[in-house]
């Protein structure tokens, strides 16, 4: 059986690591091996995370990212990663029973296939905090790549499990972006992949906290947003075409640039020509959720909506 390699970026999540490593041990065969890369944490991450480990008597790494940032972590744990499968996983995540064992059922024979599992958001813990979403995770059990990618399915980098030869044909995480790194990178993996498998079986435990403020949106994060989209843009250009991977595009230069307005109005500009050669975009406001901020975005339009809810965030912290 291919061994794995579990790689973990820390950043101050001391209080999250039991149960993560908790669950990848469960999910641990004897020659797997663990690697977390602490982001110069300010807490007791890296001590933690040593005496855990080192009670559990497994192959393991704990050490301290020579770069900084998520991606730099992740890079920097691929490059001391020995196993022949990988699997990514965020400090405060949890990997679901069996997980492992599943999904590694599928990638015994090929050296150039994915496998993809569904995930769970929660807060606080799995057991009592589940939130119920409503994804729709039905997928045929063996999607090509290109459709996984057109279908715009939101999947955090716990659920996968892959090769390393996929990994190493994809390239590094792309250290200049600050926000969508993970969006970026697997479908530069995707791309990267002969063949993907889903496993619906099984699923993976996402932690969800509270999402950032749109006043807390900087030019430097809208600029990151416009690349993240132009290079998945790219990489969609590069498998098989079809309407439904251009409408994939499509909806994320119209995300990207109702999320990031007023911030980097060059990205903007870019992301309108792109949107010019393609299809038009399906997709609402994301901001627009109440029947109040319907109204609003209805009678003053989108951008009005968004500068009022950025007056109201700088009120409410004044």
């Amino acid at each position: 059986m291919s061994n794995v390699s579990f790689l973990i970026p820390c950043f101050n999540a001391s209080a999250h690591l039991e149960p993560m490593l908790k669950s990848v041990l469960s999910n641990m065969e004897m020659d797997d091996d663990i690697i977390v890369v602490d982001d110069h944490s300010q807490d007791d991450s890296t001590a933690r995370a040593k005496h855990i480990l080192s009670q559990a008597n497994v192959h393991h790494t704990v050490t301290t990212n020579p770069g900084k940032g998520a991606c730099s972590a992740r890079n920097h744990a691929f490059s001391l990663a020995q196993g022949e499968l990988i699997q990514w996983l965020d400090a405060d995540d949890i990997l679901g029973p069996d997980k492992l064992a599943k999904q590694r059922q599928h990638l015994e024979a090929q050296s150039s296939e994915l496998v993809v599992s569904p995930f769970a958001s929660f807060i606080g813990t799995p057991e009592h905090g589940t939130i119920n979403e409503n994804r729709d995770w039905s997928s045929p059990p063996n999607p090509t790549p290109a459709d996984w990618l057109a279908s715009g399915q939101m999947t955090i980098p716990a659920c996968w499990l892959g090769h390393r030869s996929v990994f190493e044909k994809a390239g590094k995480w792309d250290e200049s972006l600050l926000v969508n790194q993970d969006g970026e990178y697997f479908a530069r993996v995707l791309a990267a992949a002969n063949r993907l498998r889903f496993e619906g079986t099984v699923h993976v435990h996402y932690r969800k906290g509270n999402a950032g403020s749109v006043s807390r949106f900087s030019a430097e994060k809208a600029d990151s947003l416009f690349r993240s989209v132009e290079s998945i843009h790219t990489t969609a250009s590069s498998l098989k075409t079809s309407e439904r991977m251009q409408q994939m595009v499509a909806n994320k230069y119209q995300h990207a640039i109702y999320t990031a307005f007023p911030h980097c109005p060059e990205g903007a500009a870019r992301a309108k020509a792109a949107l010019k050669t393609l299809p038009k975009p399906t997709i609402s406001n994301p901001n627009a959720v109440s029947t109040l901020s319907k109204g609003i975005s209805f009678l003053l339009g989108w951008k009005s909506l968004t500068r009022l809810r950025m007056l109201k965030t700088q009120f409410r912290a004044a």
